[in-house]
């Protein structure tokens, strides 16, 4: 079947130099607008994975209509593939897994994604019957009211794919789909914050894709995972599902806060997001060596100071931009006009760079780290 991160400083770590030259920087545009920048040609090298960070063989990839894929040791590529600057939407699908894809803001040279592909937890329900599936701290609840794609009732068993995606889950924004881009109910593009995300695929007998039937709703019922959100989570939260054509997530409904847990019904169903969502700015890192040359390698990763502290936050960044590539260079959507924590790892997981940006009303601005001589070592990219 084709089924669609605090690091609190303990240690000496290596010192870098850091400026961020706002002056140099677009002026501030509306920030309801999110610029995806020219049409360009773009190297692409990925990796398809499990869970286990394993490799999966043969499965399919699709970038802008182009099929590829993966070999043996889960390797697919582009090479000039047109694309937006800031935006490359892959999908990947692989028989007896969810369906997974990844949004990528791109850079000159080769750019660099890996796309892990869930198993799912696989509960048989009957239409005509109200059922509640439960994957990890998520349940499901049915009316028994099933359609077909093409709109046609379908009677008999229904096979429902899932996997849970809490917010506290180390490897969240590797497991969920896209990236945190979305769009609300105003059309504004936006930022998200997760509070918890849920994955569910339905299939009938003959595994075909079905879908709630129209003018009917499914409960979702999610426990807000971690004691930090808890104490912020507000009543109402707004729900978004990821829109597998465009690759964002789109604002539709909400969830009510009942306890710890957030309770909201759904029409339809891909992935289901529990949100608190911002505006959203573009930044760019440019880590070079004291001489120059541009490092690849380094992991960005951005928090917000109010959940720099909680135990039960640390590794759960609020968006992972990714790595730089071969120019040493990375692009990523961040909070508009909000202070946030940066933090650079090198090659080897160290925490080389923790320092707090100051709230900005640019569209557009760029950080850039030189790492010193002494350094180069530890952020050379391993053969």
């Amino acid at each position: 079947m084709k089924t669609n991160k605090l690091f609190i400083l303990g240690l000496s770590v290596l010192s870098i130099l850091f400026t961020n030259c706002d002056n140099k920087e677009d002026a501030t545009t509306s920030q309801n607008e999110f610029n995806f920048g020219a049409t360009v040609s773009r190297d692409f090298k990925g990796k398809i994975v499990d869970e286990n960070n394993n490799p999966i063989a043969n499965a399919t990839v699709i970038l802008n209509g182009y099929e590829v894929t993966t070999n043996s040791s889960g390797i697919f590529s582009y090479v000039n593939a047109s694309v937006k600057e800031r935006f490359a939407y892959f999908t990947a699908e692989k028989d007896g897994f969810l369906s997974g894809s990844r949004t990528v803001m791109t850079h000159d040279g080769l750019n660099e994604l890996t796309i892990m592909l869930l198993t799912p937890k696989v509960d048989m329900i009957q239409t005509g019957e109200i059922a509640t599936v439960t994957v990890g701290n998520t349940s499901i609840k049915f009316d028994g009211a099933f359609t077909t794609e093409s709109g046609e009732v379908y009677n008999g068993t229904v096979k429902v794919l899932s996997a849970d995606l809490p917010a506290n889950d180390p490897k969240v924004f590797d497991k969920m789909p896209g990236s945190l881009l979305a769009i609300d109910s105003n059309g504004d593009y936006k930022g998200l914050e997760t509070f918890g995300m849920v994955n569910v695929e339905l299939y009938g007998s003959d595994n075909q894709k079905l879908q709630l039937t129209e003018g009917h709703t499914a409960k979702i019922t999610m426990d807000i995972a971690t004691q930090a959100q808890q104490a912020i989570a507000p009543n109402i939260m707004p729900m978004w599902y990821f829109d597998v054509k465009k690759g964002v997530w789109v604002e539709e409904g909400f969830s009510e806060r009942i306890g710890n847990q957030y309770v909201g019904n759904v029409s339809h169903f891909t992935v289901w997001n529990n949100d608190w969502a911002y505006p959203v700015a573009n930044l760019n890192v440019v880590v070079t060596n004291a001489d120059g040359t541009p490092v690849q390698g380094v992991k960005v990763e951005i928090f917000r100071p109010s959940v720099t502290a909680p135990a039960d936050h640390w590794n759960v960044p609020l968006i992972s931009l990714g790595v730089t590539g071969s120019n040493g260079t990375l692009s990523a959507g961040v909070p508009y006009n909000e202070v946030f924590v940066f933090r650079a790892y090198n090659i080897n997981g160290l925490l080389i760079n923790t320092q707090e940006l100051p709230a900005s009303t640019l569209a557009n601005r760029t950080v850039y780290v030189v790492i010193p001589f002494n350094d180069r070592a530890a952020t050379t990219k391993k053969n």
